[in-house]
């Protein structure tokens, strides 16, 4: 067995095994499917390739159909792979663009299918001899146009993962890059179908990673996050930090009044508004139901005092339009020493966030 073939099925055992992961949790967590469809056809991509190595025999004139059906297969095939992967990483942000997405691999199976007569992709002679065709490279683009809107929207996300994980997110990244050049240098070797069989496995596995550290509705990093990053900054941290608490009032009412949809959305709406007038000050969190905090390592509370006044402004100016009214109980506080007093200074920041949320209950009254 040579080397391209032993990372071939070495690349279906990943890819089975990632399958199997993914489809324990299905029901759970929809989105997987299309990580699932990703893993199929790549399956199918690279059974096209274990299958033209059977009828690749020079001079058989009864495998030069086959043989050209297998490459229409594999062409045509091989943007869908990314596709459905960047469909898995993007979830539903993308879902109004997603007609045009489907326009270049449409276009690309197309090409494949003419192929098998003009020779545009490739070309399988009255031999049995594979060629490339004049217009190869287009087939190799349309897959890396999907795989760099990956990259793209992975890379915009970056910040919102620990500095510790985005090495190793990068080089998940970079895994079928590696695998691309390793082909263009050892050209018998294939590699870059086992780069991105082993890029999906691994991108699975830290995706399930990540998924226990950030809350699923709105994005932001969770609870036991929280809790975490709050105890390995007492334990490392030496310097200030400023804890901040929020709590949506009246959830409740605004899920009775407009649905659970409405007040999903309150929150979603809430933990983006955090993170956007923290950014660069603080991390945030939804640490509860309707409970959200930021932990600030600043050295003086006054930038801490400046996103507050711009949530402020930011709520007043979404309830000009919202659908549904958006009212924030906050309460924070200032500790000069990280080190044996930042649960302290959570617990007063809690605490004044419930003094603040029974001063505006005794107002609306």
């Amino acid at each position: 067995m040579n080397a391209t073939l032993e990372l071939d099925v070495l690349s279906v055992v990943l890819l089975i095994f990632a399958i199997a992961l993914a489809s324990r949790s299905l029901q759970s967590k929809p989105n997987n499917r299309w990580y699932i469809l990703s893993a199929v056809t790549l399956l199918i991509v690279i059974g096209t390739e274990l299958f033209a190595y059977q009828v690749d025999d020079i001079g058989v004139s009864s495998q030069i159909a086959p043989h050209r059906i297998t490459n229409v297969l594999g062409f045509g095939l091989s943007p869908i792979v990314c596709y459905f992967l960047f469909r898995y990483i993007s979830h539903t942000k993308y879902q109004q663009r997603s007609k045009w997405l489907f326009l270049p691999f449409s276009i690309n199976g197309l090409l494949s299918i003419l192929s098998y007569f003009n020779g545009w992709y490739f070309y399988v002679d009255a031999m049995n001899v594979y060629r490339r065709g004049p217009i190869f490279a287009l087939a190799t683009l349309n897959m890396l146009f999907y795989y760099g809107l990956c990259i793209v929207f992975l890379v915009k996300t970056l910040r919102a993962y620990e500095a510790s994980d985005r090495p190793l997110l990068l080089f998940i990244l970079a895994t079928p890059i590696i695998g691309a050049a390793i082909q263009i240098v050892f050209p018998p070797v294939l590699t870059l179908w086992p780069g991105i069989a082993l890029s999906l496995l691994l991108f699975y596995l830290f995706s399930q990673e990540q998924y226990y550290s950030f809350d699923v509705l709105t994005g932001l990093r969770n609870r036991s996050t929280f809790m975490r990053d709050l105890s390995d900054l007492q334990r490392i941290c030496k310097g200030p930090a400023t804890i901040v608490v929020c709590d949506v009032n009246e959830l409740k009412k605004a899920n009775d009044t407009y649905g659970h949809a409405s007040g999903d959305a309150l929150l979603v709406h809430a933990g983006g508004l955090l993170e956007r007038c923290f950014r660069g000050v603080g991390k945030a969190y939804r640490i509860g139901g309707d409970e959200f905090a930021v932990i600030s390592t600043k050295e003086e509370p006054l930038e801490v005092e400046r996103s507050l006044s711009l949530l402020e402004s930011q709520i007043k100016l979404y309830n000009k339009t919202g659908p549904v009214p958006l009212s924030l109980a906050i309460g924070w506080s200032w500790c000069e020493s990280c080190g044996g007093n930042l649960f302290n200074t959570y617990v007063a920041a809690d605490n004044n966030m419930y003094d603040t949320k029974e001063k505006m209950k005794q107002g609306r009254r």
